[in-house]
């Protein structure tokens, strides 16, 4: 990369960079900014040109003609009159027309010797025009996730993030179709020969760059990321932000210049710097000085996803937590949980199980918490055995008790456990995977069981169902960690009047086990005998189900898990049902009504009982009633609320631990592995795109191929006012299609 560098000290030394920064607006990026460029540790000399374009914030004016005198390196430059950013630009390039620029935005923030290593960059090779760095606000150049606007990682400044790229990717560039402006480094003989920034076609600002980029490559210029380098972006402060300029530019662009987008689209596609950052997520992991836990989970979502989830964020800066799901093809996929990281690496397994070994040691995974096995080759129970480490497992579901998972039969009801005849019976009717047996499916998963650290129950009613099955295991009732330190109210009641429907709200994807016929059926008896009860469903249902007239229920259709709270609150209902037909080891649902304090009506099945416990306005009624018994207790519990008499409180469960487990307990005796040297060469062979198999990956080709053409196509002469008569928003849905 260096070959265009014979002399480093005549590098630094021989000429002087102009550091341009207008300023518009933003007082403290602005201060930031220009703080950490004087106090930058660099060997290139430099001279800091700050364009005030007219602010019309008096701080703003104050300050910057304060620092006038305060570093002979500081030139303060102001504009008569507002130029916006693309004029003051030119207006600084233009100082010193043999000069080396950097155009700074000022709400960046630079560190460490950031200015040698990008004219390094710069002067690797004979024809690079400009220079960006990384950024966590950078569009293609973006940092942790590529094309998008991050926060800077936790536990990271912008120094320390700076150093640690300098340190794993020295020296290194990647060859990119266009600069990001916040931070741009220019070479004079370029600009000199591609000419400023074009006023008259981006004078209001946006795309300027991407112009001007694209005018240096008719040139035979190129131009490079600096892989080595790390630049802070808040964004859109300086000059603000304008969505409608932006779309304007863009299409400016695209008119100017046809093979803009179809660059920036194979870049897009063969991201050539994602060695570089996933080089830069391994160390920083590595270095963290906090264990890392690896989750291995199912890729079906619901409650166990959240759950996952909800610990991530509960040990976030204790713990470093990855997922590992079952994906499609025989593959695995092993993902950082932290919502502002995108590490995701793809396996086959059990071929590929030494590189996921691999990986897994250079993440420096100190403990495997096994949620759930559905999905999973049965050699990735091995995991702890090759890794040297404990396991701990949590029972989400009653799947190592019974392949059908959730102790339902094929009529979609409860089994009521009545030994192992029956089970064998269940078998014939629905076979476990791999036609096991259910003494040897048990067999297997009470040895893995009792080599755990921790077996972990949500509910009393779960850890007792275990027991009963597997009685070697050590298995201990733990919550989850979602009520905790939350102050649950009493159940409040709506009077009704004498003549009042009672409102009876169902919450969720509901499918057979879940209750949705038994809804169903019951919602027609109200109707057939005009009762004073409505049934709402705050979801979905697995197939359609009868509303109004034929039944009483309404369908408010597909809800958000962060907004429930909300309808909850806007829909006010008068009583929650939950008409499970098994046994529910928790119930997420639950907690949100819990929260708001709502009226519920359970079934004794289950953890409902034990987590109602203690509470007002409260019914816990048999599970299995007929669908005109459900009515009849509906019925009768709607004149409870028009006498406004609460039913008898359920009893406390006094063996629901007291502490908070995954805060207090859980990572005692979990420390963090002792650093391990990251090699390049293994990073390079983990796979962030999976290989979908057969059909699907053939599809997916396809899709691939189809977006570059359409990109192709709408740049040619004679499609692009075609182009530009289709709705932004249906350009967007059919690209947002093929990418997927």
């Amino acid at each position: 990369m260096m070959s265009g560098i014979t002399n480093l000290t005549s590098l630094f030394s021989d000429k002087t960079v102009d550091i341009i920064v207008p300023v518009f607006l933003g007082l403290e990026d602005t201060r930031r900014c220009i703080q950490s460029v004087l106090t930058s540790r660099l060997r290139t000399p430099f001279r800091l040109i700050v364009i005030n374009d007219a602010s019309p914030d008096p701080e703003i004016n104050q300050y910057l003609r304060s620092l006038v005198d305060h570093d002979p390196r500081l030139l303060l430059l102001e504009n008569e009159q507002n130029l916006g950013f693309v004029q003051t630009a030119n207006r600084g390039m233009a100082l010193d027309k043999q000069r080396d620029i950097v155009l700074l935005n000022s709400d960046a923030e630079v560190a460490n010797d950031w200015l040698d290593r990008l004219k390094r960059a710069a002067y690797s090779e004979p024809l690079v025009s400009s220079v960006t760095p990384f950024s966590n606000n950078a569009t293609i150049c973006s940092y942790p996730r590529f094309g998008k606007d991050n926060q800077i990682p936790q536990g990271f400044n912008t120094a320390t993030l700076d150093s640690l790229f300098s340190q794993v990717n020295a020296n290194k560039t990647v060859d990119i179709p266009t600069a990001i402006g916040f931070c741009m480094y220019i070479r004079r003989e370029s600009l000199s020969q591609v000419g400023l920034f074009d006023v008259d076609n981006f004078g209001k600002g946006y795309g300027e760059e991407n112009d001007f980029c694209m005018r240096a490559h008719k040139h035979g210029w190129k131009h490079v990321l600096a892989l080595d380098t790390f630049v802070r972006h808040v964004g859109s402060v300086s000059f603000g932000a304008n969505n409608l300029r932006r779309k304007m530019a863009t299409e400016r662009v695209r008119v100017l210049h046809p093979s803009y987008e179809l660059l920036v689209h194979r870049y897009t596609m063969n991201d050539p710097a994602r060695i570089a950052r996933m080089t830069v997520d391994f160390h920083r992991i590595n270095s963290s000085e906090i264990p890392a836990l690896l989750f291995v989970t199912h890729s079906r979502g619901g409650g166990t996803e959240r759950h996952i989830h909800e610990l991530a964020t509960l040990l976030s800066g204790k713990a470093n937590v990855f997922a590992l799901r079952p994906y499609p093809g025989g593959q695995v996929q092993l993902e950082w949980l932290h919502s502002n990281e995108c590490l995701q690496l793809y396996f086959h397994f059990p071929e590929q199980k030494s590189e996921l070994i691999s990986a897994l040691r250079d993440l420096g995974i100190a403990h495997v918490h096994y949620h759930h096995l559905l999905g999973h080759d049965s050699l990735i129970s091995g995991l702890p055995k090759w890794l040297g480490v404990d396991y701990d497992f949590t029972a989400h579901d009653y799947y190592p008790l019974c392949p059908q998972i959730s102790l339902t039969q094929a009529n979609n009801r409860y089994c009521g456990l009545e030994g192992i005849e029956q089970c064998k019976g269940c078998l014939k009717v629905s076979p476990a995977p791999g036609k096991v047996d259910i003494e040897s499916w048990r067999s297997r998963y009470r040895d893995f069981l009792i080599g755990a650290r921790n077996c972990l129950a949500p509910s009393e009613d779960t850890a007792r169902r275990f027991r009963a099955l597997l009685p070697e295991i050590n298995i201990h009732t733990v919550p989850h960690p979602d009520l905790d330190d939350c102050a649950i109210p009493q159940p409040t009641h709506k009077p009704l009047a004498n003549d009042a429907i009672l409102r009876v709200f169902v919450i969720g994807a509901l499918g057979p086990i879940k209750g949705a016929d038994v809804l169903e059926a019951v919602a027609i008896q109200a109707a057939q005998l005009s009762t004073l009860v409505e049934f709402h469903l705050i979801g979905f249902a697995y197939r359609g189900l009868k509303v109004l007239p034929k039944a009483n229920l309404t369908i408010h259709g597909e809800y958000k898990e962060a907004d429930l709270a909300k309808l909850l609150s806007t829909l006010n209902p008068d009583v929650v049902w939950f008409p499970a037909l098994c046994p529910e080891t928790y119930s997420y649902t639950l907690s949100a009504c819990l929260k708001a304090g709502l009226p519920i009506v359970a079934p004794d099945l289950g953890a409902f009982p034990e987590r109602l416990a203690k509470r007002s306005w409260t019914w816990v009624s048999a599970w299995d009633r007929s669908p005109l018994e459900w009515l009849e207790f509906f019925i009768d519990i709607r004149e409870a609320f028009v006498t406004g008499t609460s039913p008898a409180v359920l009893p406390a469960v006094s063996h629901v631990p007291e502490h908070n487990f995954y805060r207090d307990i859980y990572l005692d005796g979990i420390k963090a592995l002792p650093q391990r040297e990251i090699k390049t060469s293994s990073i390079k062979i983990y796979r962030t795109i999976p290989e979908l198999p057969g059909y699907a990956g053939r599809q997916q080709n396809v899709k691939l191929k189809l977006l570059g053409m359409l990109v192709w196509l709408r740049n040619t002469m004679w499609l692009r006012s075609v182009a530009k008569r289709i709705p932004m928003q249906w350009q967007m849905r059919v690209k947002s299609w093929l990418v997927r």
